[in-house]
């Protein structure tokens, strides 16, 4: 089993939310308790939880009191135990993203490649050699929150946030890379941009990854993004992402 250190504590939000929060810290290994509890809790298919939702080191589990009281709900979630087993198995897929880098599909590239004294084309190497935690998805859409990313790249979010930030874009900010699922603004460092649609709300799932699943960035040319469409997307899928 698991060490008896970490033992989550149980929190309420409201009367119809509990919070079960991990050590408060951006870890993989704390991440990927989150997803396994997740999975246990999924597994137990306790009468009343509606929903739950991952955050960094924290579970949301959503409940009707009506169906199940708060403590009722606190004995069924203290039953669950985690083994190495289950930490183990918590590991969801990878997904390949296609990104063109630079130009005015990535217009911050050249200032990250400046401000950590390497070129350009480090910067892309660096970024599309490893592949992402999702730790969670949250601010907008199914905005992925991954880590983590290779210190030789880590900046701080921009100073000026832009007001718009183009779909599709591929942040940087401290050891995190993200994708702009939707137009919207943002603060991140933009070093390249995807022509894939990660996020369509008529669509179920509305999302192409979920948190607690990997992605792993692919560099392609600008050529290639240009005329993307559904056709070019069900090829990349059935390539890269069966």
């Amino acid at each position: 089993m698991v060490s008896s250190t970490l033992v989550p504590q149980y929190l309420p939000l409201g009367e119809q939310v509990l919070i079960i929060q991990f050590e408060p810290v951006i870890s993989t290994l704390v991440n990927r308790r989150v997803h396994a509890w997740a999975d246990k809790i999924k597994e137990a298919n306790i009468l009343g939880v509606k929903q739950w939702m991952p955050a960094f080191s924290s579970l949301s589990v959503c409940y009707d009191p009506v169906r199940i009281s708060y403590s009722q709900l606190l004995n069924a979630l203290q039953q669950i135990q985690l083994s190495d087993a289950d930490l183990a198995n918590s590991k969801g897929r990878t997904v390949h993203i296609p990104v063109v880098y630079g130009d005015s599909y990535g217009p911050d590239l050249d200032y990250v490649a400046a401000e950590n004294n390497i070129s350009a084309n480090e910067v892309v190497q660096i970024h599309s050699s490893s592949a992402y935690l999702i730790y969670m998805l949250g601010f907008i859409a199914s905005f992925p929150y991954c880590g983590d990313l290779d210190s030789r790249l880590a900046l701080p979010r921009r100073t000026s946030p832009r007001v718009k930030v183009e779909k599709g874009s591929i942040g940087i900010a401290n050891r995190q890379t993200c994708i702009y699922p939707i137009t919207s603004p943002g603060g991140w460092h933009l070093i390249g941009r995807t022509p894939m649609d990660t996020f369509d709300p008529y669509k179920t799932p509305p999302s192409c990854f979920a948190a607690g699943d990997s992605i792993k960035f692919e560099a392609i040319t600008s050529a290639e993004a240009e005329g993307w469409n559904e056709h070019k997307q069900r090829e990349w899928n059935e390539q890269w992402n069966l």
